[in-house]
């Protein structure tokens, strides 16, 4: 190998390294670069997702109490009306047969009124029951979409993470083999080099 053709292998190898080089360089720029674009798409909808994991288990605690929507049944405006029009009807019922203070109008009105305090009772739990779990889904439906996006930006996390490493090993393959090939260039110019020098000693 003269020096001109040991010079060009070294030359060529440094340029083929160098082309190397540049192209690992733009593919770990195009990994970062498209990580970056799974956060930025992915991580609005995680903390969204996490954000209604803590308001579903706050929540938890507001689930409607039957005995406390029976105690306030009685403020309700709505209750009190329908209460008042079916005791007037009976009331108005009992005073025509002149039966307004006999015990049996006052036995068919704690009826009446125990009745419809149970009736409106069970509607009034069950419209709070019915919003509590509507409001939990929904939540739930959040957190699930906040996960899966989690599990979206882990995934390309993870792909990104074994590219680059894939590019690194790449990288150190690449200088190892510049360094062999001018090894072996120089190898082979100091064997012509040590030939030639014995064939003058002979």
């Amino acid at each position: 190998m003269s020096v001109f053709s040991a010079a060009a292998t070294i030359y060529g190898a440094n340029k083929g390294a160098d082309a190397m080089e540049d192209a690992i360089d733009a593919s770990r720029l195009l990994q970062q670069e498209q990580q970056a674009r799974a956060e930025k798409q992915f991580n609005p909808y995680a903390k969204v997702g996490r954000q209604s994991l803590g308001q579903y288990q706050a929540n938890i605690g507001n689930q409607p109490n039957y005995q406390n929507v029976l105690a306030n049944l009685v403020n309700d405006p709505g209750f009190q009306f329908r209460m008042q029009q079916g005791q007037n009807t009976l009331e108005n019922s009992a005073a025509a047969r002149g039966n307004l203070l006999s015990g049996a109008t006052l036995k068919d009105l704690m009826g009446y009124s125990q009745g419809m305090a149970s009736q409106e009772g069970a509607n009034a739990y069950n419209r709070e029951f019915n919003a509590f779990n509507n409001q939990q889904n929904q939540l739930a439906n959040l957190m699930q979409q906040g996960f899966n996006a989690s599990g979206q930006i882990v995934g390309s996390g993870q792909a990104t993470t074994n590219n680059l490493a894939n590019l690194a090993m790449a990288q150190g393959q690449n200088t190892a083999n510049l360094w062999n090939t001018r090894a072996q260039a120089v190898g082979g110019l100091m064997d012509q080099l040590g030939a030639a020098i014995g064939g003058f000693g002979g």
